[in-house]
């Protein structure tokens, strides 16, 4: 019984080991209406938590991603020392909730007091948050539990992001499509389809863009060969990718322009920065052309996962 008891141990160390070192797409979300909270004290707290949650992988900072840590500040009690000068104690309850925010479904809760001394109450609240520490085990160990929750959820619904992901491209809305697929964490067993995915997408987005921006670029140099007009055809040419298929098209184009206006227009196509890594490089540009998608939606409605 002992020794199953050990190896029970071990394996749920390695699963949070395994969760606490997967970039997962998530948002800190601070309600607006939080008593005492300044600006200063809600980006430190962000901070904080970002360094948890990343491990070294852009996606955890996706905009508007289903998942996120909400933070829950409350006064548990406010007094004041008297002297010259007087000093504001605080003591702060805060509490963490991780879940899907928007279907308002809890999956890992935490909470811990804080206390702060200032001049002033602003002052004492800030002293108080700055006790989070991103090197708190609990803390820390509290995001790998909320961690392995999503990694779960992924593990059981990657088949229908996929199958959404492929619908929505159909549709030529590949960057939504796109978005979709990369919100799959590493960590989870439908990556590898997730990424399969991507390159199907990615190569039908950058053969639409390079359709769509060589026309505008033909048309704004068909105008006129003049300076002005060439800067515009500039402005479209630089949006396509160095894979598209009308890649060799849009490079006749540059070369006609270069013909024309000589030394003076200095423009260069995107190309690849390293042979060796175009398939690493080409997953970049997708994460881009996904996060520039997410930037530009409006904000979701967020459950606050407390009542």
């Amino acid at each position: 019984m002992k020794k199953f008891l050990i190896s029970m141990c071990m394996a749920a160390s390695c699963m949070l080991a395994h969760a606490q070192n997967c970039d997962i797409p998530m948002q800190v979300i601070i309600p607006d209406d939080t008593e005492g909270m300044t600006p200063q004290s809600a980006n430190y707290m962000k901070n904080v938590l970002h360094r948890v949650l990343l491990s070294g992988n852009d996606v955890t900072q996706f905009t508007n991603s289903q998942f996120g840590i909400v933070v829950k500040p409350d006064i548990v009690d406010k007094h004041i020392i008297a002297g010259a000068p007087q000093k504001t104690v605080m003591n702060l309850s805060l509490t963490l909730y991780i879940g899907d925010v928007q279907q308002g479904t809890l999956f890992s809760s935490y909470s811990m007091d804080v206390n702060g001394v200032g001049d002033n109450d602003t002052k004492a609240y800030n002293s108080a948050i700055r006790r989070l520490n991103a090197q708190n085990r609990n803390l820390t160990d509290f995001v790998a539990n909320g961690k392995k929750k999503i990694i779960e959820w992924y593990d059981n619904n990657y088949q229908v992001i996929i199958k959404k992901a492929k619908t929505a491209a159909s549709i030529r809305n590949y960057e939504e499509a796109l978005y979709a697929l990369l919100s799959i964490p590493e960590c989870s067993k439908g990556y590898d389809a997730a990424v399969a995915q991507v390159k199907i997408v990615y190569k039908q987005y950058v053969d639409r863009q390079c359709e769509e921006n060589l026309a505008q670029a033909q048309a704004a140099w068909m105008t006129g060969f003049s300076k002005e007009n060439a800067a515009v055809a500039s402005v479209f040419l630089s949006e396509i990718y160095p894979d598209a298929a009308c890649y060799s098209e849009a490079m006749k184009l540059v070369q006609e322009i270069k013909h024309h206006m000589g030394e003076e227009w200095k423009f260069e196509m995107k190309q690849w920065s390293d042979l060796a890594s175009i398939e690493s490089q080409r997953l970049t540009y997708a994460r881009e052309i996904a996060m520039a998608y997410a930037q530009n939606q409006p904000q979701q409605v967020i459950h606050l996962l407390y009542r």
